[in-house]
């Protein structure tokens, strides 16, 4: 074949020229959003004030705070209800969560069709892990009406250990999206096992991106925890000789299963 000249071979070498820029662009394209951002560029999301459980509202009005179920209270309102509210028996409280939880990232699904593997936010961060996130705001709404423990505690009281399974925001198309919150509930009186339950909440997003997400799953997560404060209602007994007993009294159990080493799958 006859070599190109003159003004066929300067095309040519414009066209390659063309096509390695283009394929430079990609990679440079796929390098940056692989790269994790500047600390200064990520925007931090938490879940908002603590919210006043349904149990709480009696008490909470009679001492002038505005509360009705789901709505949020300001945490000095709850605070307020708190010291004034029936006391119901005190309660040891653990939350967990797998290993792809706890970080601050925020996830998302994209639909089945693109698959359901969890994807993370390239410039939006948690203000702390799902799962401290979370159970700050669990023990909030719970110690309104009951004197909440930490799990190491050596006083006498059931335990709840609660799990998370999932903390995402699924996309159902490029436009349209909700949260979903999903947890596991275990409540142990000493070594004794009570009850169990699975809890799973979804909340639509105003906005297709991780601000949206963000409320969501504030709302999702209110509307689980609203479920297990109902689920607690006349399980929690009294402290028994069992959790009395000083072997007995310094932990919650511990869980085999907190902790997975990938996503789990819808």
């Amino acid at each position: 074949m006859t070599e190109p000249t003159g003004r066929g071979k300067d095309m040519r070498v414009t066209n390659m020229a063309a096509r390695v820029c283009i394929a430079f662009g990609v990679v440079t394209l796929v390098a940056g959003c692989a790269a994790p951002a500047p600390s200064g560029s990520l925007a931090r999301f938490d879940l908002g004030p603590p919210v006043i459980p349904a149990s709480a509202v009696a008490g909470a009005s009679a001492n002038g705070v505005n509360a009705t179920n789901g709505v949020a209270a300001p945490a000095s309102d709850v605070a307020a209800a708190a010291a004034n509210a029936p006391r119901q028996s005190p309660l040891k409280v653990v939350v967990n969560a797998p290993s792809w939880l706890d970080s601050d990232m925020i996830y998302y699904r994209l639909p089945a069709s693109e698959g359901d593997q969890a994807r993370v936010y390239a410039n939006s961060r948690w203000l702390a892990s799902p799962a401290r996130l979370f159970g700050d705001r669990l023990r909030a709404a719970l110690s309104v009406d009951r004197a909440v423990l930490a799990a190491g505690d050596p006083a006498a009281a059931p335990a709840l250990r609660v799990e998370i399974e999932e903390f995402a925001q699924y996309f159902d198309s490029t436009s349209a999206s909700h949260g979903v919150v999903q947890v596991r509930a275990t409540l142990f009186d000493g070594p004794k096992l009570l009850a169990q339950t699975t809890l799973r909440a979804q909340a639509p997003a105003a906005t297709a991106d991780a601000s949206g997400g963000a409320r969501a799953l504030a709302t999702a997560s209110d509307a689980v925890q609203t479920q297990l404060i109902q689920w607690l209602a006349g399980r929690v007994p009294s402290p028994s000789a069992t959790t009395r007993a000083p072997a007995q009294s310094r932990a919650v159990p511990a869980a085999s299963s907190s902790v997975a080493p990938a996503a789990p799958s819808r």
